[in-house]
């Protein structure tokens, strides 16, 4: 199966449970890691794997991916019926890369909480990312550039 933009739907019964804090100060790591075409990323995915990730040999890229900036955590207004809750990163660049990448995976590294109580999260999975092809860089710069934070635009988004 290929790679499909999705939220994971673990991530929002996760968010139930309060396991992840994206607050800019204090709150939890998150993670992106890049993917090839091979790769199988979808609202299933439940957690971070190395499997078909991108060649880390010799191109700047570190398994596991790269450390996202968090941006806070914003509403659009007060008003309950038609507020928007939003999140959002900076964005990540990968140095002087020699990279092919068709998608991402953005994970937490650090959950806050168990999901329950006879389970222990480790890299929950939080959206993929479908970059609609190979998307390449040789000897130069591999940058993810996210979307402006607003309530319709951001990366994550509740309305």
């Amino acid at each position: 199966m290929p790679i499909t933009q999705a939220m994971a739907t673990s991530f929002k019964a996760e968010l139930m449970l309060a396991v992840h804090d994206f607050r800019a100060t204090g709150g939890d790591t998150f993670k992106l890691a890049l993917y090839t075409s091979s790769a199988s990323l979808d609202a299933n995915t439940t957690a971070y794997t190395s499997s078909n990730e991108v060649s880390s040999s010799g191109t700047n890229y570190t398994a596991g991916g790269g450390t996202l900036t968090r941006l806070g955590v914003v509403t659009s207004n007060n008003n309950a019926s038609t507020g928007t809750g939003f999140t959002d990163f900076a964005d990540l660049t990968f140095p002087n890369a020699t990279i092919t990448a068709r998608g991402a995976l953005i994970y937490n590294n650090t959950p806050s909480a168990n999901s329950n109580a006879n389970t222990t999260l480790t890299n929950a999975a939080v959206c993929s990312l479908d970059f609609g092809s190979d998307k390449t860089s040789t000897d130069g710069d591999f940058t993810i550039i996210f979307p402006t934070a607003t309530n319709t635009t951001a990366i994550i988004r509740i309305a």
